[in-house]
């Protein structure tokens, strides 16, 4: 039911970094996805979400690819700024959860486990890719996994407890989706990996070209324009830039791709080595 609300559906392109989860704060009756659905899509409404969850569907008002307005603020917390964005709805996916008093919770909570697992596995990322809005905005959203009193009343645990929860079920949602095959015995070999930029050793530190050793090995690398920091999946690195190339020490470039570092020093050559 896609909106077709333009002050709640702006038509932003953008490239999803987290899943945000929300609750819709309306226990009234009949305040079930359609509704809040429909609300989104009033000319006067300048919020949305991508999915409203209630006890019986899902609920899709945008897609994942457009920019949904369910996380702005005037200021975000630091981690929100940190590895998301200066403005987190340029790169969230939002989920409403329903709270209507004529539905059951229990049923909406497990409907949101299976979507929350289903776009995690979609974009291959893991629970630490799953946010409360109150993380970052501070907004007490979902007030059941913020507030203890709120928590007891929906889940009859404390907001942390509910939290680690929602997070462990989720978690197991995407393995039990996704089971293992049983690996076949294989040789291994080596690969060596020739890059067109090299790098450069000083005063006994190894400085290694950051994008073009992290992109060979499948790594993210990404530029933050509001703190001016290089980050390879996720985290910051100490950088040097010479005639316009980034570089950072072979160790904590290493660190951040799961990989280890050895050197030898008769060849002056550094080796990455690790399961990739």
């Amino acid at each position: 039911m896609l909106l077709t609300n333009k002050n709640a559906r702006p038509g932003t392109k953008i490239t999803p970094r987290g899943l945000v989860i929300h609750w819709t704060a309306n226990e009234g009756k009949g305040a079930n996805a359609v509704a809040n659905r429909n609300y989104f899509n009033k000319p006067t409404t300048e919020a949305s979400a991508h999915y409203i969850v209630d006890d019986k569907q899902i609920v899709r008002c945008l897609p994942e690819g457009e920019m949904a307005y369910h996380v702005g603020a005037k200021s975000y917390k630091p981690d929100a700024l940190k590895l998301l964005s200066s403005y987190p709805n340029n790169c969230t996916i939002g989920i409403e959860m329903c709270v209507n008093q004529d539905g059951n919770f229990q049923k909406t909570y497990e409907n949101t486990v299976v979507l929350a697992a289903d776009i995690l596995k979609r974009y291959g990322w893991g629970v630490d890719n799953l946010w409360r809005h109150f993380d970052i905005t501070g907004k007490n959203c979902p007030a059941y996994f913020v507030s203890d009193d709120f928590a007891r009343k929906y889940t009859g645990l404390t907001a942390a407890q509910a939290w680690e929860k929602f997070k462990d079920d989720v978690q197991k949602k995407i393995v039990t989706e996704n089971p293992q095959q049983a690996q076949k015995p294989v040789d291994k070999v080596s690969i060596a990996i020739n890059l067109s930029v090299p790098g450069y050793l000083r005063d006994g530190i190894s400085w290694l070209p950051i994008r073009a050793v992290a992109e060979a090995v499948g790594g993210k690398v990404e530029w933050c324009a509001t703190t001016k920091q290089v980050t390879v999946n996720g985290h910051n690195l100490t950088e040097t830039i010479e005639s316009g190339v980034s570089y950072a020490p072979a160790r904590e470039l290493a660190a951040a791709l799961g990989l280890q570092v050895e050197w030898d020093g008769t060849t002056k050559t550094v080796t990455l080595k690790g399961e990739l």
